[in-house]
């Protein structure tokens, strides 16, 4: 195959995958799926638990426990950040800047450039994710400890809070789940649309409302 045709091909395999991701998880959002559920779960916890005084510390806790989780998925995330950028940022200052490198360096093709560029956006929307679940649990575990003295401003307050907690916190799970074709896609560009189609397949599956069932 000519070379420079091998190129398009790879760029064009490269552009629909984030295209098709973008446009997949814009469609999941508006559909009736896992997630859908699961937010309305905790929004049923939430008021079940604030009904009933005296459940204050199993509420505490178990946010605290979701807060831990948020957490770790950040301080994990920010480590494969900072692990991409020391290993990319070098080359792609060198290429921007026209600064001669080594021949190894010399050699990396533009377009892996740009999937580490992309790996590193991704992480960073990933890193994102959790630090705004980690916020979002961390106040709900001071909002839910007012108990009876809480306003009807508190509870309206919290139920938003645990929505978006648990939405961003599965945002970030999703996020890095979409890594995958990008990591394929620095080995073969090629393999970033077959690797986008694989990825989708499988968060279908985990999207549906319970195992063996079609989304709505």
């Amino acid at each position: 195959m000519d070379a420079a045709v091998l190129e398009t091909l790879r760029w064009a395999a490269l552009v629909a995958g984030a295209l098709l991701t973008t446009l997949f998880e814009i469609r999941q959002r508006h559909r009736l799926t896992a997630r859908l559920r699961h937010i309305t779960m905790r929004e049923r916890w939430l008021a079940a638990i604030t009904a009933r005084p005296g459940q204050e510390i199993v509420a505490v806790q178990t946010i605290r426990n979701s807060l831990m989780a948020a957490t770790i998925v950040a301080s994990t995330t920010v480590i494969a950040l900072m692990g991409t950028i020391s290993l990319i940022g070098p080359i792609a200052f060198r290429v921007v800047l026209h600064v001669p490198g080594s021949g190894a360096e010399e050699a990396v093709h533009p377009i892996r450039l740009t999937v580490g560029a992309l790996l590193i956006v991704v992480l960073f929307a990933a890193f994102l994710f959790a630090t705004q679940s980690s916020r979002f649990y961390n106040h709900l575990s001071y909002l839910v400890g007012f108990g009876p003295a809480a306003t009807d401003d508190d509870r309206a307050t919290a139920r938003r809070y645990v929505a978006l907690a648990g939405r961003y916190y599965s945002d970030s799970l999703r996020t890095l789940i979409h890594l995958a074709p990008l990591i394929a896609a620095l080995l073969e560009p090629l393999a970033a649309l077959p690797g986008a189609f694989a990825v989708m397949a499988v968060l279908t599956w985990f999207d549906q409302r319970s195992p063996g069932t079609e989304t709505a």
